[in-house]
Parts: C-alpha cells; structure tokens; sequence
C-alpha cells in the first residue's frame, strides 16, 4: 500500500471509527514499503496534529465543505494541504498522488475538484501557509479550548508542531562536555540533565543510548525524580511505573534504594524491565491496579511514592493527536473520579513524614490542582509543599507545553509526623 493511501486509512480510523493511533499504526504501517514508513508517519501525525485548521482552510475555498470532518474528501483535502503547506515534497507529484486517491474511495468526480483546490494553494502558498497558523486554535478540542485563554493562541501553535526529541544525561555525566563531544543538540533550559536534539533520530543510534548515559525522556517529565530526591536504602513506590523512564531516573540518583514499580498492564512492564537492563538498575516489578492495595502491598510504609497518574494526556496532544479526537467529556470525569481514588487508596501506604509526588501529563485543572485542593480539605496530616518551579497554580506547578516541555504537573504532598 501506498503511505498516502495508509494515511488515509489510519486517519479515517482515528476519527470515524475512534481507535487509538497506537492500534493503527501498528495494522497500517506494515502495510506500507520500508522506504515510504517514515513519510507514512508524517502524513498521519502532521495531518491529525493540525486537522481541524486545515479543514478550516478548505472550508473557505468551497462552496459545500464536506458535511463531516471525517468525510473521505475532507482527508484526501487535509492531506493534500498539509503536504503542500508543511512539508518540503515535490508539488506535483503531491498533487497528483492527492488527487489519485479520490476512486479508491468512490470520489472519482471529485478529482477535479480537488486538483483545483489543491492547485490554488500551490500558487498561494504564503497567504494559506499564515492563515493555517492563524487557525492553529481550532485545533484545540472542545473539552481543551477556554482553559487557559491568555495562553491559548501559544498552547494550540505548540500543540500544532512537531514535539522536541528530548533526553536525559546521566547526572553522573557533564552535560556541558556531552554537548561539546555531540553535535545535533542543545542545552535544555527546563532541567539540568535535559538536552534536546535539534533533529529527529534512531534512538538506537544516540550516542550513549545503549550503554545508558542517556535516555529518551522530555524536560518537564524529568522534574518527577529530581522533586521527589529519592535517597539510597529508601523504600520508595513508583505506582503507575510504565514504560519506566521515571523509575529508571529515580535509580540513576538512588541505585541502592528499595523500589517497587507497579503497572496494571503485565506487557508494559516488559518496557520498564528493557529500560532498568539497559542503564544496569534493579528494581522489583509487580503487575497490579496501584489502588487495590490489598492485592499487592505487604504493609510496609514507603518512605516516598511517585504517583504519575493514568490521565487525558491533555498536554501531550502533538505526541498523541488521536487524544484530540477519542476523549469525550464522560472520560475526563471519569479520570479525575480514578486519580482521586489513586491519591485516596496509596495515602495509607506512605509512612508518617513521607512525601508523595502527585504528577500528570496534563493540563487540565479537573486532573490536577483540584484533585490536590480536595486532597488537602480532606487529609489534615497532609501538606502541601510549595515547587521552586514556575507557573504555581496554588495546589502544585504546571508546565504548558511548549518548544522545551510537554504539559507537566506536579504536587508535592507531605504526611505529617505521627
């Protein structure tokens, strides 16, 4: 199969049949020739990243849009712009591939119409180029859009591009003289041990990947180890461990602590198990729900959790475009209803003087700071500790996404002494 063809069937999956990229990607990537994967995967998360907009786009230039935002001609439309528009491809061969998808799905009357609009932007390129990133707020879903409205034009233009490839160095490592050695990458302001990759790379090829001196993991996230400062022979839980980047932080700073890495899901621990092998760390791994504590906890306090709660990824969106399409308001209730019973079901498992580290890759205050504000009205032994970190939302920081960092969130709660 063609990767204009797959990437229009992945994309019809994602917003007419309301299945996950990951699912996707792995049916439909397959299908397509070793040589075209990589621009198979571009046309899908370009296209999903800025959907909305280019729709927008299309909207002006027709008489009739399409009824639905899934409708066959929309996609080949959003896919023929976004090429145009984002990508650096031959402008024929673009068109005409564009315009040959229309019979494979009963629209062969409709290539013209599609060769017509996609050759107006051809010509009008800078004018559609600055109105797509005028409309970049469009793209921001419903249950997103109004949250943070003096930084909503800065959110949808990060959400819009392509996510920075992040790593973390080794703390035992100096990062000035790693950059010096390393061409490619830059310093990143967001934490210490952060260096972004000015250009997208096999992860297999980093230099230090596979002996351990770095790993792939974005800025904001690597806050989560450094905040909780786990010290060696702590007994310390990473409750929502998969795929294991936190967990093998926190052991790169405490390698002889005591660390319980727990996931309900038994086949993404193999990734944290792949992850500790590869930096040469130990840690048990345990396959349970974190809130049925009966089923896995032996009654000894943790000194210190990690809680990175299972959430709506509102502030990962341009790593997971499909979130903008499969989260309905009923799941983000849901999943604020889940966290609280999380903080509710591991408090007691913290000893007196512990601390616990609540983190999300979110950014909605439905997952975040209002789950903490509940917490604390309801837990008298619990105390929230003010972040030396910015944006504090007055129940814990928040990082919105952008050319450093994914959305982050992070509280940090004491238990009082007993």
């Amino acid at each position: 199969m063609k990767a204009r063809q797959a990437a229009l069937h992945t994309i019809d999956g994602v917003i007419n049949q309301h299945r996950t990229l990951n699912t996707l990607l792995a049916q439909d990537k397959s299908r397509v020739s070793a040589a075209d994967q990589a621009l198979y995967q571009a046309l899908v998360y370009g296209t999903l990243r800025q959907y909305r907009a280019l729709s927008a786009l299309c909207a002006q230039m027709m008489e009739k849009p399409p009824a639905t935002p899934g409708h066959p001609l929309a996609i080949i439309l959003n896919l023929g712009l976004y090429q145009l528009l984002q990508m650096n491809l031959g402008d024929h061969g673009v068109i005409n591939e564009t315009v040959n998808l229309a019979p494979h799905h009963r629209l062969a009357r409709a290539k013209g119409l599609i060769n017509a609009i996609l050759r107006r932007v051809q010509r009008e390129r800078a004018h559609w180029q600055q109105a797509l990133e005028n409309a970049a707020t469009a793209n921001l879903p419903d249950w997103l859009r109004g949250q943070y409205p003096a930084e909503e034009a800065a959110i949808a233009a990060s959400n819009s591009r392509q996510p920075p490839l992040t790593l973390r160095l080794n703390h035992t490592h100096d990062r000035a003289a790693w950059l010096a050695a390393h061409g490619d990458a830059r310093a990143n302001p967001l934490h210490p041990q952060a260096i972004t990759l000015t250009h997208g790379h096999n992860v297999q090829h980093i230099p230090g990947f596979n002996d351990g001196a770095v790993s792939v993991q974005d800025a904001a996230a690597q806050h989560a180890a450094t905040l909780l400062a786990p010290q060696n022979g702590e007994h310390i839980l990473d409750a929502c461990a998969a795929p294991g980047g936190k967990t093998g932080h926190l052991l790169e700073l405490a390698p002889t602590a005591e660390l319980l890495a727990l996931d309900h899901d038994r086949d993404r621990l193999v990734r944290v198990q792949e992850n500790l092998d590869r930096l040469g760390l130990r840690a048990t791994l345990k396959a349970a729900d974190a809130a049925d504590t009966a089923a896995w906890w032996d009654g000894k306090p943790f000194d210190a959790i990690l809680l990175d709660a299972p959430c709506s990824g509102s502030g990962v969106l341009r790593r997971h475009p499909d979130i903008a399409w499969l989260r309905t308001p009923a799941d983000l209730k849901r999943l604020a209803a889940s966290q609280r019973q999380l903080l509710e079901r591991l408090w007691p498992t913290l000893k007196p003087g512990g601390r616990l580290l609540y983190t999300t890759c979110t950014i909605l205050p439905a997952e975040n700071q209002d789950n903490i504000r509940a917490f604390l009205a309801a837990h008298p032994d619990a105390r929230l500790q003010t972040l030396a970190l910015p944006a504090d939302t007055g129940y814990g920081s928040l990082h919105l996404p952008d050319d450093d960092g994914d959305g982050f969130y992070y509280a940090m709660l004491h238990k009082n002494p007993a």
